[in-house]
């Protein structure tokens, strides 16, 4: 296994410096060009048509791959220097430039780029991805809800041909209600296999997916989704809220120019303020949840329902699966007894987690002979993994946005965010 750990750092030490070299390239073409009084952008084509040549490549394809490189290493200096030494690898350079491409500034791309080098050094390229759209937010200069009311018009739909008489059709619409429509289509076709399995007639042949596509269609068609029973099903969505966006309070109210404080679905996509606040006065049940005042963690959740509380409380902690770098969501995964019941484990946050099918399957191996992983909390939320061959991997729970300070140590820490489940008849806010 070292062996391909090192092969991979060396790998992505070439890859970053191919990236510089096209970019010196790039800069010797255009500089080329200008002498000569031409388009900068023949200067490139003309070395990339070379180079094409040499490397039996499309020119097309090596064209683009300059001017990228061109871009990246102008933009993103300190990402270029730690994928060169091999601290990062491609993935980590995609999302941080990817999402930080959005920040126009050099000073914020630079703040940007500090923030997150930490983290993809210690994390993998599905939840940095998560922690860069958070940082984000900091280094942008028009808030949300101004950007949101922009992006919104270039909502849309699209359709594109693909092979084998087959089409796909695109949806660009705000992200709350792109996460409803697709929960509801999800319900669905679970309902649908439920049904299927009742009535004796045999296990439906289709997958999730083809379900779920099959679904879609008869709605938009016809507006019946081919069953009776699944026409009662709703929609399921679930945002977590500052309190300060519950109660109005933004950035023109505080003065700061970039409000940490930002309400998001259980993704982690954000949902602009004005649209969280009308879901709120519609929302049928509220869990007020508690934050460690120093790392930001949920410690408690404030609810009245005893059989949900654990599940709503280990959700919003881990968010998703605790395996090191899974980023499977939560909702997705099972909840795993660290210390097996079997063996006296309890059922509490000390002793539970989130592992996806995949992942707890494999902690859960009890093969005769088999070298299995074994995993104990060092305190609850921290689970401690220890491979086959004994190295140890340490996974803490993430935090879930801005972190309450006591001002007062004595008194209760005070909800730092508002999870709602939106659908049904309003009820009053909670305050």
């Amino acid at each position: 296994m070292r062996a391909v750990v090192e092969i991979d750092a060396a790998i992505a030490s070439l890859e970053a410096m191919r990236v510089r070299f096209l970019a010196g390239i790039g800069h010797v073409a255009v500089e080329d060009a200008l002498e000569e009084r031409l388009d900068p952008g023949v200067g490139v084509r003309d070395v990339a048509c070379e180079l094409a040549l040499m490397e039996r490549r499309s020119d097309r394809t090596l064209e683009a791959d300059i001017s990228h490189a061109m871009e990246q290493v102008a933009a993103w200096p300190a990402t270029m220097h730690a994928w060169g030494e091999a601290r990062i690898h491609r993935g980590h350079v995609g999302v941080i430039t990817e999402i930080g491409g959005a920040i126009q500034d050099p000073a914020g791309r630079a703040a940007f780029e500090e923030a997150l080098l930490p983290h993809a050094e210690q994390t993998t390229p599905g939840r940095l991805r998560a922690i860069a759209r958070r940082e984000l937010e900091r280094h942008l200069e028009q808030p949300l809800a101004a950007r949101h009311r922009s992006a919104r018009d270039r909502r849309g739909v699209f359709q594109k041909e693909l092979d084998d008489g087959m089409s796909r059709l695109e949806l660009i619409a705000p992200t709350l209600l792109v996460a409803a429509a697709h929960d509801r289509l999800t319900q669905m076709a679970k309902a649908t296999l439920r049904a299927a399995d009742a009535s004796g007639e045999g296990k439906d042949p289709r997958t999730f997916d083809q379900l779920r596509a099959d679904l879609m269609c008869d709605l938009l068609l016809t507006g019946d989704p081919a069953g009776a029973t699944l026409e009662a099903i709703r929609a399921d969505v679930t945002i977590m809220m500052p309190a300060d966006v519950l109660v109005g309070v933004d950035e023109r109210d505080t003065g700061l120019r970039h409000s940490t404080a930002v309400a998001r679905l259980s993704t982690g996509a954000p949902v602009d303020p004005e649209t969280a606040r009308r879901l709120a006065e519609r929302a049928t049940a509220w869990t007020r949840l508690f934050t460690d005042p120093l790392t930001g963690h949920v410690t408690a959740v404030d609810t009245y329902v005893p059989s949900k509380r654990l599940k709503q409380l280990l959700r919003a902690r881990d968010q998703h699966c605790r395996w090191p770098g899974c980023s499977q969501r939560a909702h997705r995964s099972d909840l795993d007894h660290t210390i097996p019941w079997t063996d006296g484990g309890t059922t509490d946050t000390g002793n539970l987690a989130h592992l996806c099918r995949r992942h707890h399957t494999l902690k859960g191996a009890q093969l005769s002979g088999a070298r299995r992983w074994k995993v104990h909390q060092r305190s609850p939320g921290v689970l401690v993994f220890t491979s086959p061959t004994g190295q140890t991997y340490v996974d803490e729970p993430p935090e879930i946005g801005p972190v309450f300070h006591e001002r007062e140590p004595e008194r209760e820490p005070e909800p730092q965010l508002w999870g709602m489940q939106v659908g049904e008849p309003p009820r009053p806010l909670p305050f």
